[in-house]
């Protein structure tokens, strides 16, 4: 459901280097592969922050394991856009009833409350999406599936002086929140959550990120 696929950042960098360096030193020399070995090694001590500081699409999000459940929460986070939580909420509804929107998001947004803030990285906000399975039959039809989505603060949904009820009364609805690319020019953009490039253009339109 989350278009940027989780990256293999570097923490055991001399590893993954190690690793490199042996695939390619079968049918190459060794002052070759040593010229290999070299660049990386160099390119890893201009940026020592990917030992300490992984991909937020790393994060140990409280996911249910096994798959993507039916009437539960599944989290992730786009590295391009990581200040955003992105929660899929996933029924399974024949046929799809609208009005039983509102109680979804609700159900979303106080598994998201009970977790707890700590359960995931430093965010300001929650987009959440309600998928209907039923219409997911195939490629055609994965991109409808995805029938609603809205943004919320995170301050708003942690804090418990907050009815979810009314946030989700005074969210602003979006009928498109997502887009199915079959051809994408770069491939983690093969699926893209919608809902939150325009979030992110509307509030910071000159960068482009939030």
């Amino acid at each position: 459901m989350i278009r940027s696929i989780p990256r293999l950042w570097v923490a055991t960098v001399f590893c993954l280097f190690c690793f490199t360096s042996c695939s390619q030193y079968h049918g190459t020399s060794n002052n070759s592969a040593s010229r290999s070995w070299e660049t990386e090694y160099e390119e890893a001590n201009r940026h020592p922050e990917m030992l300490l500081h992984p991909p937020l699409s790393e994060w140990p999000f409280p996911n249910q394991e096994g798959g993507i459940p039916l009437y539960e929460n599944f989290y992730g986070i786009d590295d391009h856009f990581p200040a955003y939580l992105l929660c899929s909420y996933n029924v399974d509804e024949y046929p799809y009833d609208r009005t039983r929107e509102p109680e979804w998001f609700k159900t979303a947004l106080g598994g998201i409350r009970q977790s707890g803030s700590e359960k995931f990285p430093p965010i300001k906000w929650i987009a959440v999406i309600i998928c209907n399975r039923r219409e997911h039959k195939d490629a055609a039809t994965f991109e409808r599936s995805f029938k609603v989505g809205a943004i919320f603060k995170a301050s708003d949904v942690f804090d418990s002086s907050h009815d979810l009820s009314q946030l989700v009364a005074g969210a602003e609805m979006d009928r498109h929140p997502f887009k199915y690319d079959k051809h994408p020019r770069i491939a983690d953009e093969q699926q893209r959550w919608m809902i939150v490039e325009r979030h992110t253009a509307t509030n910071n339109p000159t960068t482009g990120s939030k």
